[in-house]
């Protein structure tokens, strides 16, 4: 789904989209809630369990405009269940935004 509706490409711990109009505002800046699923997608694809996300906090280090960001997650701690995952969004060299989620295991 996320990739038909926003073109985001999703590998394990990897999300990436090339931006355009749709996911900009007037100023051509990108969209602070699709920097946030961009992270959220990248961070939750690296469990393998169906969980749902409890918790998530980003910090906006710089605008991103249009064209690819990606951003990159790891694991940082599973407990029984939840997990603690960290990540970073880049365009070209520059970091855009990083965060961190923790998620809710709903079946193990």
């Amino acid at each position: 789904m996320l990739e038909e509706t926003l073109n985001i490409k999703v590998e394990k711990g990897i999300a990436e989209a090339q931006c355009n109009d749709k996911v900009t505002n007037i100023l051509g800046i990108v969209h602070g809630g699709f920097i946030v699923t961009l992270l959220d997608t990248a961070m939750g694809s690296l469990i393998e369990n169906k969980a749902v996300t409890v918790s998530i906090s980003v910090e906006f280090l710089e605008p991103a405009f249009k064209g690819k960001l990606r951003a990159e997650g790891k694991v940082v701690r599973r407990g029984n269940d939840l997990i603690f995952t960290e990540g970073r969004v880049y365009q070209d060299k520059r970091l855009i935004a990083k965060g961190s989620a923790i998620y809710f295991i709903l079946l193990k």
